[in-house]
């Protein structure tokens, strides 16, 4: 392995790659990928992997669907396959959200450019057959958007960086940053330093050590993000399309298809703080399957007989107002791509084009990324959207 290089990136994640990916297809070759696993190995694995747009910002918003139109057209500007599904995505809301609902597609449409609607009860039983919305709940629905394959994105994203020049090394950890005068000089690893005049953090929490050496602590905690895999209700279609992509605030969870007959669904309400990054690998709760059955078949009433077929979950790295920060942090010449609070896959090839840009061009052309600025948490000016109500715990 060579021990210097024009761009360090640490963490092989979606986030890391596409950082890696976009800084190449601007005109940078000598970039360096260290990952202290495999790549995709820890979040970028374990995701729901959907691709949506709709969120209670306009900041969020903005980046996810500058994300969609890369996996729209993945197989031209990227090359491979990410396994995107365009099924069409629901947002659910129960009847105390309806207002902000209205308002938040209003303001999707207006400020962000949106492919969004509003549905009532009778619009979404004609658009998903058999799905149950109560009296009073309502949804947004996105007709271009759906889901995409984790690791097939961030492989195709490898192979299409190497392409390019960029050296990706899986199975070398990063144990600390060299500084010099206030701006990094490169990075220590197992196999001895790295110089490079840039380094840009993509390894989610396990950023924080790396900077607790210098007086630097970013504000992120762990928390258990937990998925089951159903067997798919009988009464919905097999196939990648076999039903609509679905955020249910009411009813805290999320779903999409996989593959040909099954369904993953998220919970929210059994999402907890942890202990450390490390605590939450491998970790599952045994009322999963369970609750995942139970939140689901209130809409759709054919999972209530259905079968667990694996698991899968881990450690998210949060902030306090759940996004992510990006931009230079206070060293000279590191850069931050962290913070993801669990929303980061749909928006990762849009992250990695505005850091690339940040780099090459002095500023992000894609989208704006001045709001996820680190130092918003010292000048009390965090991301504040139009929140729904606090979530449900999941039923049981």
């Amino acid at each position: 392995m060579q021990h210097s290089a024009e761009v360090v990136v640490v963490g092989g994640g979606v986030i890391g790659v596409s950082i890696a990916f976009h800084l190449a297809r601007l005109g940078l070759r000598d970039v360096l990928v260290l990952d202290r696993g495999w790549l995709g190995a820890q979040a970028t694995g374990q995701s729901g992997a959907l691709v949506r747009t709709h969120y209670t910002n306009v900041h969020e918003a903005r980046l996810a669907l500058a994300g969609l139109r890369w996996f729209e057209q993945w197989r031209d500007l990227v090359g491979g396959n990410c396994g995107f599904v365009n099924t069409g995505f629901l947002q659910i809301v129960g009847s105390a959200d309806v207002e902000r609902l209205c308002e938040n597609v209003a303001m999707l449409r207006e400020h962000a450019q949106v492919n969004t609607s509003l549905l009532d009860t009778q619009e979404v039983s004609a658009l998903q057959p058999k799905l149950m919305l109560q009296e009073g709940e309502i949804a947004a629905y996105e007709p271009e958007s759906g889901y995409a394959d984790p690791l097939a994105t961030v492989y195709s994203l490898a192979e299409a960086a190497r392409r390019l020049g960029v050296r990706l090394h899986e199975k070398v950890a990063v144990s600390g940053l060299r500084i010099q005068d206030g701006r990094v000089v490169g990075v220590e690893t197992k196999d001895g330093p790295i110089s490079a005049p840039i380094v840009i953090l993509a390894n989610g929490g396990w950023s924080c050590a790396l900077l607790q050496p210098f007086g630097i602590e970013l504000p992120i905690r762990p928390v258990l993000s937990q998925i089951a895999m159903l067997q798919r209700a009988p009464e919905l279609p097999t196939g990648p399309k076999g039903h609509l992509t679905i955020i249910d605030r009411a009813r805290g969870y999320y779903a999409r298809p996989d593959g040909e007959n099954l369904t993953l669904v998220g919970i929210s309400g059994l999402s907890r703080d942890l202990a450390s990054f490390d605590e939450g690998l491998g970790t599952y709760d045994f009322e999963v399957p369970g609750r995942a059955r139970m939140a689901i078949s209130g809409r759709l009433t054919g999972f209530k007989g259905s079968r667990f077929i694996r698991k899968q979950g881990g450690p998210l790295d949060v902030t306090p107002d759940r996004c992510a920060i990006l931009g230079p942090s206070p060293i000279e010449g590191l850069l931050l791509a962290v913070g993801m609070s669990g929303s980061g896959f749909k928006k990762a090839p849009a992250i990695g084009a505005c850091i690339a840009e940040l780099v090459v061009h002095g500023a992000s052309e894609t989208a704006p990324i001045e709001p996820f600025r680190f130092a918003r948490f010292a000048e009390q000016d965090l991301i504040v959207g139009n929140d729904y109500e606090p979530l449900p715990p999941s039923p049981n």
